[in-house]
């Protein structure tokens, strides 16, 4: 049990943080590297659009590998390719260094999971990326404010070949892949399957239309700048501790009525953090907003995941893993909309404060994808 959470953790841990470890750094990038702020947003764009393809490609190209070896393998990837990043003499090279990374990482989690087979149900893997967020994320923004975002890259490749070190050395070795059975593609993708992950995809749009340009929010709010917007980042790993347990907790509510009410929330938090960058309200105003606007959306969204996955759990069959798989493509391409979405609006004049909003209008297109649910499902 150990073992299986350890490895489980570890992994994904290192790969959450280099997803998000620039987040809190895009006003000092886009200065040096003389671009503009909607432009920076876009290397979350660019990781996020290439895990979501990547992923699945990989997995069906390295079926029948042994687990514990591919996974070595991925982190070293993810370790080099955040050197790159590091080491970009221009933006173009540092893009084609956060698309190799998404892409070639994107592996990460489920070859975790499938080396971490006792006692972890697929609901309770979101953790791993709470840990993320509580520490490392804050940590990677607190390198970038000390000794400028290259080296937070830096410390993102450190934490990879960490986590690629403790695998070697604890994780068993022997598991091998195995192809999607016949058809599993098709089977996940029936009802209620589809309607499922479309939640999944636009609960991380909502989020991340804003989340995506957090430094910058949390900066125009409350004047923290530096190291002091990881304390903010953190707040993300706080609320989504939170929405994990509340997920649990709703899990025998009616399915079309929980995941509503959350993207109200989600709809709620977003529109908060819009209105606040646009009313510039004064510091204890901006303070109480960013807290509120940032946990408490993190804490709806992380609530919505497990109610997901345990959905899908129960319905999809021997498809399952397939369906866990396809889920986790929505998760990143969630994340890549959202932030093109938000850095659209934001080169076209809508700022900040339009990120917000369009985001909160995505999830009340949520609101409705989930009322379209059967009426009286239960989550599991």
């Amino acid at each position: 049990m150990k073992q299986s959470i350890w490895v489980l953790t570890a992994a994904p841990f290192a790969f959450a943080t280099s997803t998000f470890v620039h987040a809190g750094l895009l006003e000092p990038m886009a200065g040096e590297l003389g671009v503009s702020l909607a432009a920076a947003g876009q290397l979350q764009t660019a990781f996020a659009a290439a895990s979501a393809i990547g992923g699945p490609v990989l997995a069906g190209l390295t079926a029948g590998l042994d687990r514990k070896r591919l996974l070595i393998g991925l982190l070293l990837v993810l370790a080099v390719t955040n050197a790159l990043a590091a080491l970009a003499s221009g933006f173009g090279p540092l893009v084609a260094a956060r698309l190799a990374g998404g892409g070639l990482g994107a592996l990460i989690l489920p070859v975790a999971s499938m080396l971490a087979v006792s006692g972890v149900r697929p609901e309770q893997r979101p953790a791993a990326i709470t840990l993320a967020f509580l520490i490392g994320v804050p940590l990677g923004s607190l390198v970038g404010a000390e000794f400028g975002w290259r080296a937070a890259f830096g410390f993102a490749g450190a934490v990879a070949v960490a986590a690629a070190v403790g695998v070697a050395l604890l994780a068993d070795g022997g598991v091998g892949g195995a192809a999607a059975p016949k058809g599993a593609f098709r089977a996940a993708l029936t009802e209620p399957g589809w309607r499922l992950m479309s939640l999944t995809l636009l609960s991380f749009t909502a989020i991340f239309a804003a989340i995506a340009y957090v430094g910058p929010i949390v900066t125009r709010l409350t004047g923290a700048t530096g190291g002091a917007v990881g304390g903010f980042q953190a707040l993300i790993g706080v609320g989504s501790l939170v929405g994990l347990v509340l997920g649990a907790r709703l899990a025998t509510r009616p399915l079309a009525a929980v995941t509503a009410g959350l993207f109200v929330v989600i709809a709620l938090a977003q529109a908060l953090l819009g209105l606040g960058v646009a009313l510039r309200p004064g510091p204890t105003a901006g303070l109480l907003i960013t807290v509120v606007g940032i946990a408490v959306g993190a804490a709806a969204l992380f609530a919505l995941m497990p109610i997901v996955q345990s959905r899908l759990a129960a319905t999809a069959g021997s498809a399952a893993t397939v369906a866990f798989a396809l889920n986790g493509s929505m998760v990143f391409a969630g994340q890549a909309l959202g932030a093109a979405l938000g850095g659209w609006v934001i080169a076209l004049g809508g700022g900040l404060a339009g990120a917000g909003l369009a985001g909160a209008a995505v999830a009340v297109a949520g609101v409705t994808a989930a009322l379209s649910l059967r009426p009286g499902a239960r989550v599991a």
